[in-house]
């Protein structure tokens, strides 16, 4: 191979790797979400009574979305509820094209309301603004984080009273 062919053959890898990179960073994704109450005793005080959650503007409904024909973190979830310290709330998995509009997540029971949003920067960024409340009306516990994520990898975001698996995938 002649130098101008190795130097066409190595731009050719190049730039497919940084398609492959580009194309899983704006394509479609799985992601999941595992939220838990944990009864783990804490010296904090939590005096929040009023939600303070930033909502934006363009906020879409979890059920706008298609859910998957399988989950990861399906059995992960189940294995909390069997640990005494920790309760389940909520495990939902959804399929979204690109970093999109924020998804508003809640549980049945009201306790568990607020938004994820997938983010495009440097890279993938997880955004999380949820809040637990310990009982309607009573005290709210805010955990707002915004983390950067690889694909296929779990994060576990934690606050005092309750925590946050999530897990993006690309499809």
């Amino acid at each position: 191979m002649t130098i101008s062919k190795k130097m066409t053959y190595i731009l050719v890898l190049m730039l497919g790797f940084f398609s492959k990179v580009s194309l899983a960073e704006s394509g479609s994704y799985q992601l999941e979400l595992m939220v838990f109450s944990q009864a783990i005793p804490t010296t904090e005080t939590f005096e929040q009574t009023v939600s303070q959650i930033g909502w934006p503007a363009n906020l879409t409904e979890l059920s706008a979305y298609t859910k998957p024909d399988s989950s990861t973190l399906s059995d992960s979830y189940s294995a909390l509820a069997k640990d005494s310290t920790y309760h389940p709330v909520l495990y939902v998995a959804w399929l979204q094209q690109g970093a999109m509009a924020p998804v508003h997540i809640q549980s049945t029971d009201g306790k568990l309301n607020g938004f994820v949003q997938l983010q495009q920067g440097q890279g993938l960024q997880l955004l999380v603004d949820l809040e637990l409340a310990s009982n309607p009306g009573d005290i709210i516990y805010h955990l707002t984080e915004k983390r950067s994520v690889k694909l296929n990898e779990v994060y576990y975001l934690d606050h005092p009273k309750f925590g946050v698996v999530a897990k993006i995938s690309p499809l």
